[in-house]
């Protein structure tokens, strides 16, 4: 792989993982992928923040001539992009927090889809559940925000967490039945903070958990929870 080539990929990562590339480029991109460090870290940095997007938003109608209006922007940004690189909104997508930019582009994306204009705030028939943090993450603490009786999964928000180390993630887990549920990776920024979309339905669950395991994630957990949330 030369440097070129990875300039001309870089800014497709957000939209593969928001499923907004075409048949041809999604191969080309995935072809790429498979030889490139880079990109593939930059996937597991951006799969949190994405994940979380269906989960975070209530769903309500959008009003008329909403989506007319989003496409024009669309429209007009894909006009101008260069060939190979996403429109200036597809490329916002950061693990710090979902930028205005993503934010409209994700709710184009919703509506083409289907779901309808989300506001960024949550509803009613929410609730939040203190985790409980293990001793050897002194000084961190988490929050599981559920909403209904949890078919639609959750949102696990964290905070004071150091960095997993070198070349590991963290992982949430869902608990069932005495068995446990591979669940998104994610990473945490400068300040500790940090969120992942707990994707399962949770109403028959008996806890959420989370741990540490290699780059990429895992089938099973490699340790005992840091972190876990009664259900």
């Amino acid at each position: 792989m030369t440097t070129r080539d990875h300039e001309r990929y870089r800014d497709d990562a957000g939209a593969y993982l928001l499923g907004a590339l075409t048949d041809l480029e999604r191969q080309a991109f995935e072809r790429h992928l498979a030889g490139c460090r880079d990109c593939r870290d930059e996937l597991d940095r951006l799969r949190p923040a994405a994940d979380a997007l269906p989960y975070s938003v209530d769903q309500v109608a959008p009003p008329p001539g909403l989506k007319a209006s989003l496409m024009e922007v669309v429209e007009a940004e894909a006009g101008v992009a260069r060939p190979h690189r996403r429109p200036a909104w597809l490329r916002g997508l950061s693990l710090g927090g979902l930028r205005p930019a993503l934010v409209a582009g994700a709710l184009a994306l919703g509506l083409l889809a289907g779901f309808g204009l989300a506001q960024l705030t949550g509803g009613e028939g929410t609730r939040s559940v203190v985790a409980t943090v293990d001793e050897r993450m002194p000084g961190a603490s988490a929050r599981l925000q559920i909403t209904g009786d949890g078919e639609d999964g959750a949102i696990l928000r964290v905070q004071g967490m150091p960095p997993p180390g070198e070349e590991r993630v963290y992982q949430a887990w869902l608990q069932r039945d005495g068995t446990m549920v591979p669940q998104p990776t994610f990473e945490v920024g400068e300040d500790g903070r940090g969120a992942v979309a707990v994707t399962d339905d949770l109403s028959d669950a008996e806890a959420v958990l989370v741990t540490r395991e290699p780059r990429g994630g895992a089938r099973a957990p490699s340790e005992q929870p840091i972190l876990s949330v009664p259900l």
